[in-house]
């Protein structure tokens, strides 16, 4: 179920379905002179809907930023800082707990270690905050 293309009753019906969200996190970097500055999330994004096919899932509009320290130099990376990629999802987070959703997956396809970090720790801080909600922070990779 892809909360961008869903109206709001749409919504509501498929809080009757899942209380599982999947927000992918991608990034806009270099990836050479071959492949789109946004593959890490389109990738990511990719892999939630495949899930959502397959079971009843939310999948979240895709966050195309990040933290690309390595990269930041290429031209076409836009880098955000660590604090607001953490700020982001946890506002995200909270915003869908509001709307009665209980279990959300950040899906990154951006293997840098200050991005998964900050995803990590943005996780950790929304599990001492809530003891109703369920946090997981996984790459693309790891799925493999």
């Amino acid at each position: 179920m892809i909360i961008s293309d869903m109206t709001m009753p749409e919504f509501e019906a498929g809080l009757t379905r899942t209380r599982i969200v999947l927000i992918p996190f991608g990034s806009v970097e270099e990836h050479g002179p071959h492949l789109p500055l946004s593959t890490d999330t389109f990738e990511a994004y990719q892999v939630c809907i495949k899930a959502a096919e397959r079971r009843p899932l939310f999948v979240a509009p895709p966050i195309h930023y990040g933290n690309c320290r390595s990269s930041a130099c290429h031209p076409g990376t836009i880098s955000i800082t660590t604090t607001t990629l953490k700020s982001l999802f946890i506002d995200i987070v909270k915003s869908l707990r509001g709307h009665g959703l209980d279990t959300f997956i950040a899906l990154s396809g951006h293997a840098g270690g200050a991005h998964g970090m900050a995803l990590q720790d943005a996780g950790e801080e929304l599990i001492a905050c809530y003891d109703d909600i369920s946090v997981a922070v996984v790459t693309e990779f790891l799925l493999a």
